[in-house]
């Protein structure tokens, strides 16, 4: 405290009256005072005594709003969902009692550019500033912003429902509900417009049922201000408008194009009644000053439609609206069934309907033609239902037979697209487990079976033809990696055949020099034991001149001082990578630099958890330093990855021998392949499954088909 508080500061403190960073240096120096001893500074000061203890005294009103909000006030619960920019989880307000939802950012990927990761933040931090103020009951809201883990995050309400294209699968919901959804929508997105916002990604999983009916418009992490030119592509392609996917500056009309796609899907396997078919034209027409100025039009036009079973987009005449009218009349409606009079006219006006709907679907087969893109999947299921519907309507009419036969070509062409995309799948998943368990036998069929499923026959009386199709292939990068794997493995179970076929297609049909000079060097590798030489040769020298290639080499051959420099330069530009990583470690261990070796697979083991290969490495370098506590660890982490691995079995063994376990390391020894053991001790060369192999006989086991002398 500066000084000491005078009376009169005394008594301006007890009326509430003295300047706030006064009141509180007072405040301090009275609590740090014994209870009676300020009690008498008080009284000295003429303040105070029983009718006015300290407890009354109150600090000046003035100092504002304190909030309540603790450190780990939220604590985080079950993962809710997770989408490409962020994670959602549930956490419960331990202040306020109740549950709510975060939502982080997540962490950047070790392959994400650090500009993607900034506009990601970017637009995380700007879906909850716009969101914050956007206060709707079909919008829900933020209760605060902060960060989780160093990472931008926000606390928002929680919700509990599904999204709408689960509730419309369902098959369930009436049509009349269906709109009511759409029209809930319509009034948010109208209410966003109205402040300024535009959404830019109004999809069905953006739009969420919830408990008691309720509708929510969720993921704002795309939505800009109006007329903000970003020049990015953002949304979802299904279902923007032709100017957002050329870039062009918010605007509403972009977010009324797409209120246009939702109703079309909620009706897609039933009929369009001709006012709903009129507010989508009007929603989707391709010049965007035709469409309704915004979303409270649409929500306008929509409740019209509800109310009246028209829109004002249908531009109905009068006998349509009284039609209308009437079929919304049960009173009406009995009096006209009850007249002949009446049944004439309806008879009459069943005449003029078919007649409006037969032109209205040659108009809406015209329009389906001119907006359907044919590239995506879900547009053109989408409108196949919607044609299959006219068919049946109108049998006769050509228009409809022939889009009807123009989108099954195109849903033909979308489903080997989709084929095209489970071979990627299953070529990745392979080149992931040959990282993950090294190039063995046991993966021939899996790779000859995705192989074919991409369309290669792998006959030795096609080999023309199949190198014909792979140069033309639009996945020929990822079959050319994996012919090579192919071939390694087929290699390994001994299919020579088989191999040299694999290794001449790669010959032929190899997309650069580079790897073809690889398919030449497969066809005429040697092995030593079960590992393939790196030849010293012209196609050695013309791998190694390109990166992919030579990527692929590492991986498949044993240590070699070209390919082990080549390595040791990549691993100077790109210090994780796996196969370099790898190559050199092995290539160190050969050598004797137990050092290096280990220090080298802890680096890939780091880049692959969850891969084999260093933990084998580890096990080695440990097994060579005599080190038999590191020796466990990696023998345990090996076990877990691949139990039934010769090298893991004989290294567990080892293990065992040494703890005193020789029965067991026995029982381990004789179920293995005793001519691969005894290979590894009779012929050395280099491999680092001969070091396990000698810790056997060291350790006084016997190897299958070996003999103790009496």
């Amino acid at each position: 405290m500066s000084s000491l508080p005078s009376p009169d500061e005394l008594r301006a403190f007890c009326a509430g009256t003295l300047a706030a960073e006064r009141f509180a240096e007072v405040d301090r120096w009275l609590v740090d005072l014994p209870e009676n001893e300020a009690e008498r500074v008080l009284a000295q000061a003429g303040i105070g005594g029983a009718d006015r203890p300290l407890v009354d005294i109150a600090a000046p009103t003035s100092r504002g709003f304190v909030s309540d909000l603790p450190r780990g006030r939220l604590r985080t619960g079950n993962r809710l969902g997770e989408g490409g920019m962020a994670m959602v989880s549930a956490a419960h307000d331990r202040v306020l009692d109740r549950m709510v939802a975060v939502k982080v950012l997540k962490p950047r990927r070790v392959d994400e550019p650090l500009e993607q990761f900034h506009l990601r933040e970017a637009s995380f931090r700007r879906e909850a500033a716009l969101t914050a103020g956007l206060v709707h009951p079909s919008i829900p809201p933020i209760y605060d912003v902060g960060s989780d883990g160093g990472l931008p995050a926000f606390a928002m309400q929680r919700l509990n429902g599904s999204p709408l294209n689960d509730v419309i699968s369902d098959g369930g919901l009436p049509l009349g509900e269906r709109l009511e959804i759409l029209l809930r929508v319509a009034e948010a997105v109208g209410y966003a417009h109205s402040r300024g916002i535009v959404h830019r990604d109004l999809t069905p999983r953006n739009i969420l049922i919830a408990e008691h009916g309720a509708v929510y418009v969720l993921d704002w992490g795309v939505a800009a201000a109006c007329g903000t030119q970003d020049g990015v592509r953002a949304g979802t392609p299904d279902w923007m408008s032709p100017e957002q996917t050329a870039g062009a500056a918010a605007d509403p009309r972009m977010d009324v194009f797409a209120l246009g796609a939702l109703v079309r899907y909620i009706l897609a396997g039933h009929r369009i009644p001709t006012g709903l078919s009129a507010l989508i034209q009007h929603c989707q027409a391709a010049d965007p000053a035709k469409r309704y100025a915004d979303g409270r039009a649409v929500a306008e036009d929509l409740r019209h439609w509800l109310s009246e079973g028209v829109t004002i987009a249908q531009q109905a005449n009068r006998l349509e609206l009284a039609w209308l009218r009437m079929r919304r009349s049960p009173h009406v409606m009995t009096g006209i069934y009850v007249a002949a009079t009446a049944m004439i006219l309806v008879v009459a006006l069943w005449w003029a309907q078919r007649s409006i709907a037969t032109t209205e679907a040659e108009a809406r087969i015209t329009q389906i033609t001119s907006t359907t893109s044919l590239d995506r999947t879900e547009a053109v299921a989408v409108a196949l239902d919607e044609v299959r519907s006219i068919r049946i309507r109108f049998p006769r009419l050509a228009s409809a037979q022939a889009m009807e036969a123009r989108l099954l070509t195109a849903h033909d062409l979308s489903e080997r697209s989709e084929q095209l995309e489970r071979v990627r799948t299953q070529l990745n998943d392979l080149l992931h487990r040959t990282r993950t368990l090294g190039p063995w036998a046991d993966q021939v069929s899996a790779w000859r079976a995705a192989i074919h499923d991409a369309g290669l026959a792998m006959h030795a009386d096609q080999v023309a033809e199949d190198a014909a199709r792979l140069r033309e292939h639009p996945l020929r990068d990822l079959l050319t990696a994996s012919l090579a794997f192919l071939w390694r493995a087929e290699k390994e179970r001994g299919g020579d055949y088989h191999a040299e076929q694999t290794a001449l297609l790669l010959a032929n049909a190899g997309p650069t020099p580079g790897w073809q000079a690889l398919g030449r060097l497969l066809g005429r590798t040697a092995f030593t034991a079960h590992e393939p030489v790196f030849c010293h040769c012209d196609d050695a020298a013309g791998v190694l001149t390109e990166s992919a290639p030579t990527a692929v080499a590492l991986a498949l051959f044993a240590p070699e001082a070209r390919l082990t420099a080549v390595a040791r330069e990549a691993l100077r530009q790109h210090p994780g990578d796996f196969w370099p990583l790898m190559a050199s470690a092995r290539a160190s261990l050969v050598a004797g630099d137990v050092q290096t070796a280990e220090r080298l697979a802890l680096i890939a083991s780091g880049a692959e958890p969850d891969s084999l290969l260093p933990a084998l490495l580890l096990a080695y370098t440990a097994l060579q330093r005599d080190n038999q506590t590191g020796l466990a660890q990696a023998v345990a982490h090996s076990v877990l990855i691949a139990p039934g691995n010769i090298e893991v079995r004989t290294l567990q063994a080892v293990l065992l021998a040494r703890d005193g376990h020789s029965a067991e390391a026995q029982g381990i020894v004789d179920r293995l392949d005793g001519e691969h053991l005894q290979h590894h001790r009779a012929r050395p060369d280099g491999h680092p499954m001969e070091r396990s192999v000698q810790a056997l006989v060291n350790a006084g086991l016997r190897l299958p088909g070996m003999h103790h002398s009496p």
